[in-house]
């Protein structure tokens, strides 16, 4: 295959957005998507991803760290036990609040708002360049910038799995499958390898698999279902009879791809 049908298999519908619908979009959801990423019942530290970084040494108290599409900061705290050079970027001005918050008492992080490819050209300016379920990586372009800024490694993260027994219900009691959510695409995963392999690096890929017990709301069920009306009633309903003391529990499966390759071939 060309390299070119790699990246037809990685790109999302909404890659067509202007840079202002997409700031709107995901400055509505800023609030949602931290409070849902705070009250995860993990130990974010624990991740796979830390453990690569800290027994291949990729990173040291010098290092310097770009994480594009940062959102509120969570890898960025990590990344910052390794060395306070980090610098996030978003698209979204309040996800940069949450973060900036977050990192305050890191002396040496830096946020950059706005679109990553206009503001970062420089060649050779980070030691690790990150991305981690962003929409902002769609194209070789974005692959190749991200070669181009890192002097020693790239990382790039994305669920390939997750399973929710209670959708998985709710699909038996409506006979249908639902929406799928967006970050659960893993030809993206597939395209993002085949391209880097075809740009002549040499990726490596881990896959970290893991669940926990998922802390959630009718409301937070409900906001990611896509549905007519009748359904979203019976929908309810059904969610009322798992609710306890206004929280729903369920038990998360999930499946990190993280693709690892270093710019420089020897």
């Amino acid at each position: 295959m060309k390299i070119e049908e790699f990246e037809k298999i990685m790109q999302r519908e909404d890659r067509e957005k202007k840079q202002e619908d997409l700031e709107k979009i995901w400055d509505s959801k800023s609030e949602w998507f931290f409070k849902r990423t705070e009250k995860k019942q993990e130990n974010f530290s624990d991740r796979l991803i830390f453990k690569i970084i800290k027994e291949k040494d990729l990173l040291n108290k010098n290092s310097k760290v770009l994480d594009i599409g940062c959102g509120t900061g969570r890898h960025l705290l990590e990344f910052s036990k390794f060395t306070s050079y980090v610098t996030g970027t978003d698209i979204s001005s309040k996800m940069l609040d949450y973060a900036k918050e977050k990192l305050k008492n890191v002396s040496e992080a830096k946020f950059v708002h706005g679109n990553w490819m206009e503001n970062f050209t420089k060649e050779k300016e980070f030691d690790l360049v990150f991305a981690s379920m962003t929409p902002a990586i769609t194209t070789i372009e974005h692959i190749k910038r991200m070669c181009l800024i890192s002097k020693k490694y790239c990382l790039m993260e994305r669920f390939v799995y997750d399973r929710d027994p209670i959708r998985e219900e709710i699909e038996g009691m409506l006979g249908r499958k639902l929406n799928k959510l967006h970050s659960n695409q893993k030809e993206y995963t597939y395209g993002v390898w085949n391209i880097v392999w075809n740009l002549g690096y040499f990726p490596e890929i881990y896959y970290d698999k893991y669940f926990y017990e998922a802390e959630k709301t009718i409301t937070d069920y409900m906001e990611q279902i896509i549905c007519t009306d009748e359904e979203k009633n019976k929908i309810i309903e059904f969610l009322k009879g798992k609710e306890k003391n206004g929280k729903i529990m369920s038990k998360e499966y999930f499946i990190k791809a993280i693709i690892l390759w270093d710019v420089n071939i020897f």
